[in-house]
Order: structure tokens, then sequence, then C-alpha cells
């Protein structure tokens, strides 16, 4: 009788030492900073992803792009946006993050500027776009910090 509680013990230790379920370390992630409906995240040492509430859509779902931080992208990602902010296109900028297409779409309205952040679904279809809130200049500098 013995002999078979103890078979059975080391059974289950051998089987559970060979599971299918572990833990896998990941990257960690933090929120660099947030202003209402839009918030940058540092995903590891490269990578950031810039969410933001989706206005279009009923339930107001996080969208969101990312991007690896070569050669100082966050900086040149500020710098983008805040010349939009001096310029003022008059049509939507088109920038690619890792293989996302995203415009930024300026606008003036009472000697205010505004960013608008847009993308597609899918470039075939052009009907459902994602658009952010509007950010003023000071909403972008509070965002990454600056």
């Amino acid at each position: 009788m013995k002999n078979i509680f103890t078979i059975t013990f080391l059974l289950l230790v051998a089987t559970s030492s060979f599971s299918q379920i572990e833990l896998i370390d990941t990257n960690k992630s933090e929120v660099v900073s947030r202003i209402s409906y839009v918030y940058l995240e540092k995903v590891g040492d490269n990578l950031y992803n810039f969410f933001y509430k989706n206005m279009n859509s009923v339930g107001h779902e996080y969208e969101n792009f990312s991007f690896n931080n070569i050669d100082n992208d966050i900086d040149k990602l500020y710098t983008i946006f805040m010349n939009g902010f001096e310029e003022v296109p008059r049509d939507p900028l088109k920038m690619k993050a890792n293989g996302d297409i995203v415009w930024l779409k300026y606008t003036r309205d009472d000697g205010q500027v505004f960013l608008q952040i847009q993308q597609y679904e899918n470039e075939e279809n052009t009907d459902k776009m994602r658009v952010s809130r509007l950010l003023t200049a000071e909403d972008v500098t509070n965002l990454f910090k600056k």
C-alpha cells in the first residue's frame, strides 16, 4: 500500500515538472504621461504606443499606433506635432508608424490651432475613420513631458 502511494506521489511530481502552462517574462510597460482621452505608453526599452479614444465610435474605444524609438524617434514625433502647430498645413500630414498610416489634421478655430489624429481601419476601407479628440500645443507638450 505504501508503494502505491509512493509511486502515485512520484508520478504527480514528475508530470507537474512537464506541465503545459508556465509564466513567461514580458516587457514591462509604463504610462509615460496621460491627458484626457490620450496617453503615451513605453513598453520595454524602445517601443512606444500612442493611445487615443476614438471619438467616432459609440463606446469611444482606445485606438493606438506604435513605433520603435530608433534614432530618437520620440523626439522626432514631438517635433513633427509641434511644427504642425506653427505651420498649420492646409492638408493633413501623412505619417507612417510601424506600418500604420496616421494622418495629422491641423485646424484653426478662433485663433487657436488644434491637432486631430486620424487613422483608417485599413487603406481600402476609407469610410471608417478613427479620430482622436482635438489636441492643443499645450496638450502635446504635456503628453511628451517637454
